[in-house]
């Protein structure tokens, strides 16, 4: 999930790294010199066109889409294991309460529903503060 959501992630954000980079390195001599966020996009845009602030895009995803499944993973995994969230308090989330007593759909077509919902709004709950309305199946 953390791999997949990172590749629109990296990709959307490319633009802003190119225009930061820009700023960032020391013009040589013939280069073009930036003053600042509107002046390198607007000479940038006008210099090398639209293309020019999505360079480098597929190199990006490339690698920050696999660092974003790794560190999901990697919290994850290190919040089960020392059982603490890193607000200092027990993970109350990280479990699902019995849906034993959830009922169940009668339309075949119907995947999931108040049975999958149920523990991800409970999880939301606690782990946020939320509150959410309560209602009941009639």
């Amino acid at each position: 999930a953390g791999a997949i959501a990172g590749m629109p992630a990296a990709s959307l954000v490319t633009p802003a790294d190119v225009i930061k980079t820009r700023l960032q390195v020391v013009a040589r001599a013939g280069q073009t010199t930036y003053t600042g966020v509107l002046d390198a996009t607007r000479k940038i845009y006008a210099e090398e066109g639209f293309a020019a602030f999505w360079k480098g895009a597929v190199a990006r995803m490339c690698r920050s889409s696999p660092q974003f499944g790794v560190t999901l993973v990697t919290y994850e995994l290190l919040q089960r294991v020392f059982y603490i969230d890193f607000g200092g308090s027990r993970p109350t989330g990280s479990t699902s309460e019995s849906l034993a007593a959830a009922p169940a759909s009668q339309n075949p077509d119907h995947v999931g529903g108040y049975q999958v919902a149920r523990p991800i709004f409970a999880g939301v709950e606690s782990k946020f503060g939320l509150l959410l309305p309560r209602f009941s199946h009639s």
